[in-house]
């Protein structure tokens, strides 16, 4: 994976079993030079009396997951913070903390409800700085399937880094799962902007019967595929958007979250 000094995961209190802390600590072991950073943002309007004390008590639990892993050998700090706006916390404090990715358990909502909702995984994918993961499955096993989107149709500046970054990411994980295998997805509009699978293949250095591409709408075409070959881990990019933009529900990641059942790892350029 690209340099990751700093992984970043959320903790989800009202969930049993952390997978994003499982995850992200499995991703922070493969470099020596990584660290992790465990975050929680108290929702401060459900706390009647003494915000000290829930925060202790929040903080106490917390503690309670890392201190295995820091009894491993593992270099990890905690943050616990009080907040009104737990969703747009998230995204606030890993850009303070400088992450470079942060990993978070997707919530599960209807389609029709994630669009009209400002659901957390909504708002993380359109403020975060960084690369997100977003975790629907406890745990990847070796002969994983890794499917990259992209978009090689357009040769432009902003596709051209977003393709590379994907492709380094969806690359980086096959090396760190064993058995693991690379696929792609290239979704086109229309005949005009048609693409051979056997220039995805060449693009990314893959087998063409790996190499799949679909005219259809991206939303519809990654989960379709993606459910074809039994993928693990999706990898889109994403670009960036603030301010008014922000407020625009369109970005193909946030359509597909809740038509895929696999982890997902968005990485945004600004």
């Amino acid at each position: 994976m690209p340099t990751l000094n700093k992984v970043f995961a959320v903790i989800d209190p009202t969930m049993d079993t952390q997978a994003a802390l499982v995850s992200a600590t499995k991703i922070a072991a493969r470099s020596e030079a990584s660290t992790l950073h465990v975050y929680e943002a108290v929702d401060a309007t459900g706390i009647n009396g003494d915000a000290d004390g829930a925060l202790a008590r929040h903080r106490a639990f917390v503690e309670s997951l890392v201190e295995p892993l820091r009894a491993g050998g593992a270099n990890v700090s905690v943050e616990i913070e009080l907040t009104k706006d737990w969703r747009t916390a998230i995204a606030a404090a890993a850009e303070r903390a400088e992450a470079d990715l942060i990993v978070k358990t997707a919530g599960e909502h209807s389609r029709a409800g994630r669009r009209l909702l400002k659901t957390s995984d909504w708002t993380l994918l359109r403020h975060a700085h960084c690369p997100v993961y977003l975790v629907k499955k406890d745990s990847i096993q070796s002969g994983a399937k890794i499917l990259v989107a992209l978009n090689i149709a357009h040769p432009d500046e902003l596709h051209s880094k977003l393709n590379a970054q994907v492709l380094e990411y969806g690359r980086d994980f096959v090396k760190a799962i064993p058995y693991s295998s690379l696929h792609a997805v290239n979704a086109y509009a229309n005949s005009d902007e048609f693409i051979y699978p056997s220039d995805l293949a060449e693009t990314t250095g893959i087998q063409k019967i790996d190499a799949h591409t679909v005219e259809d709408a991206s939303e519809k075409a990654i989960p379709g595929i993606a459910e074809q070959i039994g993928a693990d881990i999706v990898i889109i990019g994403t670009a960036a958007r603030n301010g008014l933009k922000a407020a625009v529900i369109g970005n193909t990641a946030e359509k597909i979250l809740d038509a895929l059942s696999t982890n997902i790892l968005t990485v945004n350029l600004a």
